[in-house]
């Protein structure tokens, strides 16, 4: 499997606030090309920093303590081909230690961007978010059940309980 994280560094943001928002979700990310904290204002460029992690542990425990499980399956396989799949935090919100997904605009404080690589990817990430729940409401990557492009929830009647 390959993980791989980045966000682009504006010239007005401070580096260290930035790389400990994305370290909060992704503690081992560590990428090389980052400047030091340059004088306000700059003309400095942006810049992607990107790196390798090993896992998403942190970030699904944190997805796991706010049950937010069937949102973060959905939000991870939006953009899936089965084996390669793109999707972002909002970086503010991992400043916090929330795990926020950005489906739609990108929101103020910018974005960390994730892209995993590997050969059964939904049911890796299925397996990665199973939860309790989904041995009553069975849950796949763009079921009937799953949210909308636009990140809007599909609504839906449990026939069971009537």
């Amino acid at each position: 499997m390959e993980i791989v994280v980045a966000t682009t560094l504006l010239n007005h943001e401070r580096p260290d606030l930035v790389l400990d928002a994305v370290r909060r979700m992704f503690p081992d990310w560590s990428p090389g090309n980052v400047p030091e904290r340059g004088i306000f204002p700059t003309n400095s460029p942006s810049i992607r920093l990107v790196s390798n992690v090993e896992s998403l542990d942190t970030m699904i425990e944190e997805v796991r303590n706010h049950k937010i499980l069937d949102t973060a399956l959905d939000a991870m396989t939006l953009k899936s081909d089965g084996e390669i799949s793109t999707f972002s935090l909002s970086r503010q919100a991992a400043s916090a230690g929330k795990c926020s997904f950005v489906v739609d605009e990108i929101p103020p404080g910018g974005t960390i961007d994730i892209t995993i690589k590997e050969n059964d990817l939904d049911g890796y990430l299925t397996n990665l978010t199973d939860h309790p729940g989904r041995d009553s409401v069975p849950r796949r990557p763009g079921d009937d059940l799953a949210m909308n492009e636009d990140g809007s929830s599909t609504e839906w009647i449990d026939t069971r309980r009537l």
